[in-house]
């Protein structure tokens, strides 16, 4: 059995289609096509089958599809001991950050990625929705992602999941607003004003939704921006109230805006490493994350980015 074949079909299996696959692969759609016959030849039995213009997996196709995982992690694992032995890593590390994650963690990560003798870290900037997440793992050693959800949202059999810091979103107002002289707000007291929120599908509309559901009214959104820079300077403008995350907002209060934290709502965001099994288990990016759960350790206890 070909192991070459067999890592064809896992690409096919995460990432839907012949030609994404070729181009992950970097090779033409038909020579993906003719290596996953042979695989069907080889193993006697069904693999993939036509659906519409394209392709899907049997269930024996997604069966020997997840087998090729475990024997990709399994290898991994093989060359992570050897490159213990050798004194040797993966010298380039690829991940990708949302706006927010790069604020927080990537001052600090460069840092003690530069301490590491020949490692390099290449960031990327990616900012999908949360069912987008877990498919840039095909793309990226390791993907920076966050869910108002929690971290099982990005729960897979294809995903190590590593949670690094759960980052409580407050309200944000101009530092003059009719609010500001509250300590704490509740869902009723926010509700109608106007709101700068995200775009549907990211993660803030979820809870500016809970606030609607506990306060039984719908709340105007006056302004659907993805940026926090933006939203916090129109806050600040007097345009109206926003969902801002604590650690990377706080630092800027006093340009305009001040926060104040909700109570009666789950209104906090669960930021995780996703990476797939195979990578997670090589030796360099096992150090890479715990640096990152060092710098997540770091923010939480209040000392800062990078501040170690």
């Amino acid at each position: 059995m070909d192991f070459k074949r067999l890592r064809i079909l896992r690409e096919l299996a995460d990432r839907g289609t012949v030609g994404a696959t070729a181009e992950a692969m970097h090779v033409t759609p038909s020579a993906v096509s003719q290596q996953l016959k042979t695989l069907q030849d080889e193993l006697g039995v069904v693999l993939i089958e036509k659906a519409g213009r394209g392709v899907r997996l049997t269930e024996a196709g997604l069966a020997m599809a997840s087998a090729a995982a475990d024997v990709s992690t399994a290898m991994a694992r093989a060359e992570a001991t050897i490159d213990t032995y050798r004194h040797g890593w993966q010298a380039h590390v690829r991940a990708a950050f949302f706006p927010s994650a790069a604020e927080m963690f990537l001052p600090g990560l460069l840092h003690r990625v530069g301490a590491v003798d020949g490692l390099h870290l290449e960031a990327h900037f990616e900012d999908p929705g949360v069912a987008g997440f877990a498919g840039l793992a095909a793309d990226y050693d390791i993907v920076l992602a966050h869910s108002v959800d929690g971290p099982e949202v990005f729960a897979s059999p294809g995903l190590v999941v590593v949670p690094l810091l759960n980052e409580p979103l407050d309200v944000a107002m101009q530092a003059g607003h009719a609010l500001a002289s509250k300590s704490r707000l509740t869902a009723r007291d926010v509700v109608g004003y106007p709101w700068m929120g995200v775009p549907e599908g990211f993660p803030f509309d979820a809870v500016l939704r809970q606030i609607e559901k506990q306060a039984g009214s719908t709340a105007v959104r006056a302004q659907l921006f993805p940026d926090l820079r933006v939203l916090e300077a129109l806050v600040s403008a007097g345009h109206g109230l926003a969902l801002l995350p604590r650690y990377t907002a706080a630092a800027n209060q006093g340009r305009g805006f001040v926060l104040r934290p909700l109570v009666g709502v789950t209104a906090r965001r669960s930021i995780v490493a996703l990476a797939r099994p195979d990578v997670a288990a090589r030796t360099t990016i096992r150090k890479v994350l715990e640096m990152l759960r060092q710098e997540a350790e770091s923010v939480a206890a209040g000392r800062g980015p990078g501040d170690f």
